[in-house]
């Protein structure tokens, strides 16, 4: 199953974020880099799950592209990959991506 990919509001910010940033240093870095996290967004389309569940909040999965931290949560029913966050990986990700967000105790995480 190929799945659907959708950034969500704050990814897109976050994207905005690192191509603003970036393109302080010379003009072809931020799209380089940008090319280089779309590139591979792409690539997990036909299987998300190759990335392991962040152990901060497993209801999340974790893709490292260069010093980025692509987040994302899968949808099998919908057949939808929701891209939540892109971060760098210096980053106090805790801050910026909830331990428990959207989550009730004791429920169950997607696959």
């Amino acid at each position: 199953m190929r799945y659907k990919v959708e950034y969500i509001e704050t990814a897109r910010q976050d994207v905005g974020g690192i191509k603003e940033y970036l393109s302080q240093f010379y003009p072809s870095t931020p799209l380089k880099v940008l090319a280089e996290i779309k590139k591979s967004v792409e690539n997990l389309r036909d299987n998300p799950f190759i990335c392991p569940e962040y152990e901060g909040n497993p209801a999340y999965r974790r893709m490292v592209v260069l010093d980025y931290l692509v987040f994302y949560k899968v949808f099998e029913a919908t057949g939808v990959m929701e891209i939540h966050r892109v971060l760098h990986g210096k980053r106090d990700i805790k801050a910026y991506l909830p331990k428990n967000e959207g989550q009730t105790e004791g429920e169950e995480t997607q696959k």
